[in-house]
C-alpha cells in the first residue's frame, strides 16, 4: 500500500514569451456586496452602462440564441481595463441549469458602441458533440468564417495555416466533445498584420464556443506600400542562403499526462528567422535593420562559477519572511495579508512552498501565489500584481525609463538576488526581445544550457518595468530528465539541406517599433519552415516535429473500426507500428491503458493527501504501468484483492465486460449473477459470477454477440476494443459520470 502525501500543480505565471498574465484574483467583501445594477462610470464620456444595457446588447448580437436565458441567469461583472489601453470592457456571464447539468456563457463587450471582444458557451449537454464529429474541421471553418462576418463586418481577416500546432488539438478523451480551433490574423491589403487575430473554437456538432478579438492597438497606423515590395523569390533566396542548422535540446510535456521527455532537434539559426524588410532587403535584428547578417551569437552563461543557493532547507516561516519582503508595498490603503503557505510538490517534482497573498484594500483585493524552491529557498515563480491594485496614485512621479541593456542588467541581478543557484545553468538571452510599450515592460527569457546546448522550453524568464521593477519571474528547471547524448544523429549540413529544401517565405506587416515609429507596420517577409513559422527537426529521425496534415492521417484501414482507431493512434492513446495488425489480440496492460486515457483524467504524479492507492505485487512504482493500473485501482475499475496483474496476458471478452460495468459504476447490480438469464448458445461458457456483466454490457449494446454466440473467453481485439472504447464513453457521459 502506497500513500501519497498532497501535492498539486502551482498556479503560476510562466508563459512570459507568449504574453499571458498571471492568474489574479479580485474579491469583495462579502459584506459590502453591492447589487447587479450597480451603474458603472465611464470617466472619458460620464455614460452609464447598466446590467440591463448589456443584456439588451446581447440580445441584439443574439437574437435566435440563448431564448430560455431568462434576465435572472445573468450576471455582471465590474468593467475593466487593459495595461496601456484605456478602452473599458464589461463582462456578462450566464448560468443555467438544464437537466441537472448547466450550461455557462460569458460575453465581453469593448468601449461606449459595446462591441463584442469575447465570447465563450459551453452547452449543458455533450452527448451529440462527441467523436465521431457531425462535421469535419473543413466544413466547421465555414461555420467559424460565418461567425466572424456577423460580428465583425469591417475588418479584413485571413485563416492562419501555421495554428495547426498551437491551437488545433485533439483530446484523448473520448468523453469530451470534438473541438475544432482556429486562428486569424487581421489583414490590410490582404497581407496578415503579424500582432493582430482572431480566435473561434467550433464544437463538432457546429456550435460556437468561443470567439476573441485580440487587443487592437491604439492610434492612427501608416502601412509600407505593397507594391514597393521586392520580388519574393529574389528575397526568400537572400534567407535560404543565409540559413544554418542548430543543435539543440527541446523538452517535450504531455500536459493531459504529466509525462516529460527530451529530444535533440535542429532548428534554424536564430539570425535569419525574424526575416527581412520587404521594401530595402535588410535583415530584421533586435537592434534595428542590417544590411549584413548579423554574428551568430555565443551561448554565455549567465555566471560562469555557479553560485550559493539563497536559503538552503528553508522552513515555512522563513518562507513567508521573503515572500513578506518581496510583496512588501508602501501604497497608500493597501495592506499586504499572506493568507496561506503550504508544501507541496511541482510538476517538476520539486517540493516547493505555494504562499497565496492578497492585497487587500476597501472592500476589495487583488491577490495570487508565488512559488519558492524549499531546497534553495530561492523564488521560483512570481508575478508582480501591484500594477491591479485600484488605488494608484497617478500623480507619482517616475522614474527616467530605463534602456534594454540596463533592463538586462536589472534582470541579471535579480536573478543572482532571487534565483542564484540556477544562474549558472542559464545563459544569457540569444535574441533579447524588443521593448513591449503596451505593457511598459522588457521580457527576457534566459535560455537553460545542457551539454553546451541551449534547451528549448526550459528558461528562465524575467519581466523588468521601464523604470526597473521585476514584475515577473519564473524558472521551469526539468532536473528528472535523462538528457540524450548527441550520437547517431544527423549532421549539421543534412539538417541545413533539409530546412533550405523546406523553406518558404511569408509576406507580413509587422510593427517593428525599433525601425520606425510606433504607429508604422513595416513589411517583412519572413521564413515558414515546412508550411511553419516555428519548426524543428528531430535529429535522431531528420522527420519534421509539426507538419499540418498529420493529424488528419488516416494511419490504419480496417472494415469495421477504422475510423475508432485512427482517433485513438491521432490522440497518441494507441501507438501503432508499420506491423500493426487491427485484428490482433491486445494484452491487458495495452487495453487498460486505452481505456484509461480514453475515458478518464491521467494524473502521473498528482495525487490527493487523503488519497491512499493501492497497487498490485508485481506492479511498483517504476513499472510504466503503474500510474495507469493505480488510476484504475482508485476509480474500482481493478480490484487490487487479485494482488496480481498480468499486463501481458491476453483480455478475454468476458473479462472487458465487466472493465466496461465497473467504470459505468454498476458493479453492484452485476455482482447478482443468479438473476441474469443469457440468451446465446455458447451461454454456458461465461463464468459464473461473470453472468451479470456480460449480460449488462450487452444489454447496453456495449459488445455485441455474432451469430448467437457471445465468445466469452475469446480474445479481445484491437479493433474490437476500440469500437467498445467509443460505445462506452457515449454511455459514460450519458450517466453523467466524471473520472476526474
Amino acid at each position: 500500500m502506497v500513500t501519497f502525501k498532497k501535492v498539486g500543480t502551482v498556479l503560476t505565471a510562466t508563459a512570459l514569451s507568449v504574453g499571458l498574465l498571471a492568474p489574479v484574483v479580485s474579491a469583495s467583501t462579502l459584506a459590502n456586496e453591492r447589487p447587479e445594477t450597480l451603474p458603472i462610470q465611464v470617466a472619458q464620456t460620464n455614460a452609464v452602462v447598466t446590467k440591463n444595457d448589456l443584456i439588451k446588447r446581447f440580445r441584439e448580437l443574439f437574437p435566435n440564441e440563448f431564448t430560455n436565458v431568462a434576465e435572472k441567469d445573468f450576471h455582471m461583472s465590474t468593467g475593466h481595463y487593459y495595461s496601456g489601453d484605456d478602452t473599458l470592457r464589461y463582462e456578462l456571464s450566464f448560468s443555467k441549469k438544464i437537466d441537472n447539468r448547466y450550461e455557462h456563457g460569458s460575453v465581453t463587450f469593448a468601449g461606449e458602441s459595446l462591441e463584442l471582444e469575447g465570447f465563450y458557451y459551453q452547452p449543458a449537454n455533450y452527448a451529440e458533440v462527441l467523436f465521431p464529429a457531425k462535421y469535419s474541421k473543413e466544413e466547421a471553418q465555414k461555420i467559424a468564417d460565418k461567425f466572424i462576418k456577423k460580428f465583425d463586418k469591417k475588418t479584413e481577416y485571413k485563416l492562419n495555416s501555421d495554428s495547426f500546432g498551437y491551437y488545433d488539438f485533439y483530446s484523448s478523451l473520448l468523453t469530451e466533445p470534438v473541438q475544432y480551433h482556429f486562428m486569424y490574423n487581421v489583414t490590410k491589403s490582404e497581407v496578415p498584420l503579424a500582432d493582430q487575430y482572431i480566435s473561434v473554437a467550433v464544437l463538432g456538432d457546429g456550435t460556437v464556443t468561443s470567439f476573441h478579438k485580440g487587443q487592437a492597438k491604439k492610434g492612427k497606423f501608416t502601412y509600407d506600400d505593397p507594391s514597393k515590395k521586392q520580388n519574393e523569390s529574389d528575397m526568400a533566396k537572400r534567407i535560404r542562403n543565409a540559413v544554418t542548422a542548430q543543435l539543440s535540446y527541446m523538452v517535450d510535456v504531455n500536459y493531459q499526462t504529466g509525462e516529460q521527455n527530451v529530444k535533440l532537434v535542429y532548428q534554424p539559426n536564430s539570425q535569419v528567422t525574424r526575416g527581412v524588410h520587404a521594401l530595402t532587403g535588410e535583415w530584421i535584428t533586435v537592434d534595428g535593420l542590417s544590411a549584413t547578417l548579423p554574428k551568430q551569437q555565443e551561448v554565455t552563461p549567465i555566471v560562469e562559477q555557479p553560485l550559493a543557493p539563497k536559503q538552503p532547507g528553508i522552513t515555512a516561516e522563513q518562507a513567508q519572511e521573503l515572500a513578506t519582503k518581496l510583496l512588501a508595498t508602501n501604497q497608500k490603503g493597501v495592506k499586504l495579508n499572506i493568507h496561506s503557505i503550504y508544501e507541496t510538490e511541482n510538476e517538476n517534482g520539486k517540493e516547493v512552498y505555494s504562499i497565496d497573498y492578497m492585497y487587500e484594500y476597501k472592500n476589495g483585493g487583488t491577490g495570487t501565489s508565488l512559488v519558492i524552491d524549499k531546497a534553495t529557498g530561492e523564488v521560483i515563480q512570481y508575478h508582480d500584481i501591484k500594477n491591479h491594485l485600484l488605488e494608484v496614485d497617478e500623480d507619482e512621479d517616475k522614474a527616467p525609463a530605463l534602456t534594454q541593456q540596463q533592463a538586462l542588467e536589472k534582470a541579471v541581478a535579480y536573478i543572482k538576488e532571487w534565483i542564484p543557484s540556477y544562474a549558472s545553468n542559464y545563459a544569457l538571452p540569444v535574441n533579447v526581445e524588443p521593448y513591449f510599450s503596451e505593457t511598459d515592460s522588457y521580457y527576457f527569457a534566459f535560455p537553460r544550457i545542457v551539454n553546451g546546448l541551449t534547451v528549448i522550453g526550459d528558461q528562465i524568464h524575467v519581466g523588468i518595468s521601464e523604470t526597473g521593477e521585476l514584475q515577473n519571474l519564473s524558472v521551469t528547471a526539468y532536473d528528472q530528465i535523462a538528457w540524450p547524448v548527441a550520437e547517431d544523429i544527423l549532421t549539421k549540413q543534412e539538417a541545413t539541406t533539409l530546412l533550405k529544401d523546406q523553406l518558404k517565405v511569408e509576406l507580413q506587416y509587422v510593427n517593428l517599433t525599433n525601425v520606425e515609429n510606433e504607429q508604422h507596420y513595416s513589411l517583412a517577409y519572413q521564413p515558414k519552415f515546412k508550411e511553419s513559422l516555428f519548426n524543428y527537426i528531430d535529429a535522431k529521425t531528420g522527420e519534421w516535429l509539426y507538419e499540418a496534415t498529420s493529424k488528419d492521417t488516416t494511419t490504419v484501414e480496417h472494415p469495421t473500426a477504422a475510423e475508432e482507431l485512427n482517433y485513438l493512434i491521432r490522440t497518441g492513446v494507441l501507438q501503432v507500428d508499420d506491423e500493426f495488425n487491427p485484428d490482433a489480440a491486445i494484452t491487458k496492460g495495452e487495453a487498460l491503458q486505452v481505456l484509461m486515457k480514453s475515458v478518464t483524467h491521467m494524473y502521473y504524479g498528482f495525487h490527493n493527501e487523503e488519497e491512499v492507492t493501492e497497487s498490485f505485487t508485481n506492479i511498483s512504482a517504476d513499472h510504466e504501468l503503474y500510474p495507469v493500473v493505480t488510476r484504475a485501482l482508485s476509480i474500482g475499475l481493478l480490484n487490487a484483492e487479485d494482488k496480481t496483474f498480468n499486463v501481458d496476458a491476453p483480455l478475454s471478452r468476458e473479462e472487458l465486460a465487466k472493465w466496461a460495468v465497473n467504470l459505468l459504476k454498476l458493479n453492484n447490480a452485476a455482482q447478482y449473477s443468479d438473476i441474469y438469464q443469457l440468451d446465446y448458445s455458447d451461454a454456458s461458457q461465461v463464468t459464473k459470477e461473470m453472468r451479470g456483466y456480460v449480460a449488462l454490457a450487452s444489454a447496453m449494446g456495449l459488445l455485441e454477440a455474432e451469430n448467437g454466440e457471445w465468445k466469452p473467453k475469446s480474445d479481445v481485439t484491437y479493433a474490437e476494443l476500440a469500437k467498445m472504447t467509443l460505445r462506452l464513453a457515449h454511455k459514460i457521459n450519458e450517466q453523467n459520470i466524471n473520472y476526474w
